[in-house]
């Protein structure tokens, strides 16, 4: 009879995991089907020529102008940010709400310290959402103005969601400091305020670069100009009091890149700081350069001699 009493048991409580279980794996279905992955996607990015980042911080106005992106209609636009944001706006999906309890907190802290992101087809506005995280920013949330707050995330990658919305101006602006085309390359000098026998002048000569007053290595010549023609700075800073008492001072290198249409784009490189840092003015904005950029622009005339 105990034996019986024992299998009725043992076949009851099979019974109640394997109902547990089904209406866990049920409910769990259920639950993710009520996300719509699509709240924060519209669906024809590629018509979308302007997005506008609006924060306590300021405001970013990135804005396709027939053949490029511009920052606040004043810089270029860095090509490869502008393609992070767009497939962040692509790839984003909603993985679940924002717990119940915490909706009200988080809905309005978004909206108070977030960024109010808007995309734009013409002058019309095709989506708007905020976007925020949490204090260490871990945790990024995506709100639609009244609505609930969710939990962002990117399959397949552990990211902050919402850090590319939160870059300042800075962080937009195309990083090269020449970026010019060669065929409307006209010169390049380079002055050496503690050496000027050090200085050089580029510019063609029998359809060839040469340096002025010298038989040049072409060689060294040709890597050297790559080699400004693809500099990038490694980030832009804002100006400071440090920054304009070291603009007073003398920079160890100043070159002068002039296109056909005789503009000028200047670059001044400054001693290092203690803490070994290079700053550089770049067209007047100022930018942190790294040590091994800097060694690759710091050859005297006679380098470039045979």
């Amino acid at each position: 009879m105990q034996e019986k009493k024992n299998k009725l048991l043992l076949l009851t409580l099979v019974a109640l995991l394997a109902a547990t279980a089904g209406i866990y794996w049920y409910g769990n279905r259920d639950t993710s089907l009520q996300v719509d992955k699509d709240i924060f996607h519209y669906n024809d990015l590629k018509s979308v020529n302007e997005i506008v980042l609006e924060s306590s911080k300021g405001k970013v106005d990135l804005k396709f102008l027939g053949s490029a992106w511009r920052v606040n209609n004043t810089y270029n636009a860095d090509r490869a940010m502008i393609e992070v944001l767009f497939a962040t706006l692509l790839k984003a999906e909603p993985k679940r709400p924002v717990a119940t309890s915490l909706q009200d907190s988080v809905g309005r802290a978004i909206e108070k310290e977030g960024v109010k992101v808007s995309l734009m087809v013409g002058s019309n506005k095709v989506e708007e959402f905020y976007a925020g995280g949490n204090d260490r920013k871990t945790q990024a949330y995506f709100k639609k103005s009244g609505e609930t707050p969710y939990i962002m995330t990117i399959p397949g990658y552990r990211v902050y969601v919402s850090g590319i919305f939160e870059l300042p101006e800075n962080g937009w602006r195309d990083k090269y400091v020449f970026g010019f085309n060669w065929r409307n390359f006209k010169s390049l000098e380079a002055q050496f305020p503690a050496s000027h026998a050090d200085d050089f002048k580029v510019q063609m000569d029998d359809n060839f670069f040469g340096i002025t007053g010298v038989e040049t290595d072409t060689a060294r010549l040709n890597n050297y100009l790559d080699a400004v023609s693809l500099l990038t700075v490694d980030e832009y800073v804002t100006p400071k009091a440090e920054l304009d008492s070291l603009g007073k001072t003398s920079p160890m290198l100043t070159l002068v890149v002039r296109d056909i249409a005789d503009h000028d784009y200047s670059l001044k490189i400054f001693p290092p700081t203690k803490k070994r840092q290079f700053f550089v003015q770049s067209n007047d904005a100022w930018a942190l350069l790294q040590e091994n950029k800097i060694r690759t622009l710091m050859h005297p005339k006679r380098y470039f001699s045979k």
